[in-house]
């Protein structure tokens, strides 16, 4: 019985310091282009007017090098985030929901990955 107690006792003990360690034992999968935010911009922008038939004010968003060269020049995320003085985007459409906005920023600050 104490042997059982003992080993309970150092059981809590462990995940204890485990817990206080600051460490998580999962980890998020990170944002990528292909896995989340492609399919919000082929949604919201490539498929309506920024594609590379109709490239809207010259802006295409068909490809990752393309989405990520606008988003890290601070053209895409102001403009999704309605931002003051710039174009809101999508045009004529309601801003995108904040779940949508919330993962392009964090693809962003991320190193906007493939």
């Amino acid at each position: 019985m104490k042997k059982a107690l003992c080993i309970l006792c150092a059981g809590i003990m462990v995940i204890g310091f485990n817990a206080c360690s600051g460490t998580k034992s999962t980890t998020t999968p990170a944002i990528s282009y292909n896995g989340q935010v492609k399919a919000i911009i082929d949604a919201n922008c490539a498929s309506t007017c920024h594609n590379a038939t109709k490239p809207a004010a010259g802006i295409d968003l068909t490809t990752y090098a393309k989405v990520k060269q606008y988003t890290l020049e601070g053209q895409l995320i102001p403009a999704i985030q309605h931002a003051e003085g710039v174009d809101p985007m999508p045009k004529k459409s309601p801003k995108l929901d904040d779940a949508s906005i919330n993962t392009i920023v964090t693809w962003a600050s991320g190193g906007a990955i493939e």
